[in-house]
């Protein structure tokens, strides 16, 4: 698709199709594929997320009626979606993107992503409008969102000292509101428009763990520019894997009859770990394509409440529609409390298989069939590895970059793949 990506519309702000002609275009294609009658609207920190929304209503006729959340997380603008009874929902966001960048995710009335298929439609009718509407005397109507978290005082006590990273984005002031730990070293609390992701937040853990190791803190949270991400550290600054994050929930969930269908939802490239380890407790483990969205679709295809991916999106239906890091922190919380456990003990409870990744930027993206040495390599490399093994190289959906993943019982027979195929990739010249 030429505007769309894997999660929702992202670029730099000021070049289409984040500007006024393609912002404007997409508000036509909104309400002519769904007949709206009322959306709501919330954004991010980025400086740019006004402009934004105003070249978004002005291309909206006088006919939709708009409820502006202003700031606000992208799953608190799902549950919003939902409360209204509004036919969609524009989150403006480019979620762990640098500032300079923002973006457009949309949400049906549940307060779900649209589909693929629906953004293929919304593409074409973006392409067949010519002139801009300048609706300028649109009225906007301000929406207060009040988010539904609860936990109680036991489960806050167990953590004296937390350190927390919200990424200077839209998580601050709802971070501050619902996590009720006795002390918290907050980091990433300051956005200003431009700072947003900038050496903070869950694409940038150095700076949680290491406040976590010099303040002695007892956990480590960080959350992403529009808060649906979770990452964890342990006493130690050391990373959570997301899986271990999935694992250690699904058996709180099952153990507590809350798990829907004894099984979860998760995609191809989650650690073999946590299958294996989650079969020991009757949980079946479902592969979804890559993408939260691909999640969730698989999620309500079986019936099933609970799933997520390794990078710390979470889905857990019965608390919201879409990923959220805080409500996602909360269940780990109530997790490790029910089990009995300290967060730097997970690991033995989902214990994982070695694993390498890496990102390598590009400059097109060529089909990967198209590239046969690389193809030829991969297979060979693919022999080399037990059953339990995997290799995974897919372009990113939203950035320039093709990312690899490898993984294998030995950690040395992970490290020596993910060398030779690197080394490959970085002297492919079709892509570079």
């Amino acid at each position: 698709m030429r505007y769309f990506g894997t999660d929702g519309i992202r670029g730099m702000f000021g070049i289409p199709p984040i500007d006024g002609v393609y912002l404007n275009r997409l508000a036509q294609a909104l309400e002519k594929r769904y007949g709206l009658k009322r959306i709501v609207i919330g954004r991010d920190t980025r400086a740019s997320g006004v402009a934004i929304k105003n070249f978004l209503v002005r291309g909206f006729s006088s006919d939709v009626e708009i409820f502006d959340c202003a700031v606000v997380t992208s799953p608190l603008l799902s549950r919003a979606v939902v409360d209204t009874g509004t036919d969609l929902g524009l989150m403006i966001t480019a979620s762990h993107n640098p500032p300079e960048d923002n973006g457009i995710k949309i949400l049906n009335h549940l307060g779900e992503k649209i589909t693929e298929k629906e953004e293929e439609e919304l593409e074409q009718l973006m392409d067949s409008f010519a002139d801009p509407i300048e609706n300028h005397g649109h009225q906007v109507l301000s929406y207060i969102v009040r988010p539904r978290y609860e936990m109680g005082r036991d489960i806050w006590d167990r953590f004296p000292r937390v350190a927390i990273d919200c990424a200077n984005g839209a998580a601050v002031a709802f971070a501050k509101e619902n996590y009720r730990f006795r002390r918290v070293d907050w980091l990433g609390d300051r956005p200003d428009g431009r700072n947003i992701n900038t050496g903070c937040g869950s694409e940038y853990p150095e700076l949680l763990c290491r406040t976590v190791r010099q303040n002695g803190a007892d956990l480590g949270i960080a959350h992403d520019g529009d808060g649906d991400r979770l990452l964890l550290c342990d006493r130690y600054g050391e990373i959570l894997p997301g899986e271990i994050i999935l694992g250690v929930i699904a058996i709180f969930l099952e153990k507590t009859g809350k798990l829907h269908e004894h099984q979860l939802v998760t995609t191809a490239m989650s650690n073999g770990g946590l299958s294996i380890a989650l079969d020991h407790y009757g949980i079946g483990v479902i592969d979804a394509e890559v993408g939260d969205r691909n999640v969730a679709e698989m999620m309500r295809k079986v019936s099933c409440n609970f799933g997520g991916e390794h990078s710390g999106h979470v889905l857990f239906f019965d608390g919201a529609p879409t990923s959220d890091g805080i409500q996602t922190a909360l269940l780990f919380l109530r997790a490790i409390a029910f089990l009995n456990i300290s967060p730097e003990n997970t690991r033995q409870l989902i214990p994982l298989l070695p694993r390498k990744s890496c990102s390598i930027p590009v400059k097109q993206k060529i089909p990967l069939a198209e590239l046969p040495t690389l193809s030829g390599l991969i297979q060979t490399q693919r022999e080399r590895i037990t059953k339990n093994g995997k290799i995974f190289l897919r372009y990113s959906g939203t950035e320039p970059k093709l990312r690899l993943l490898i993984e294998a019982e030995e950690e040395a027979l992970a490290e020596n793949v993910m060398s030779v195929l690197r080394n490959s990739i970085e002297n492919c010249e079709e892509i570079l």
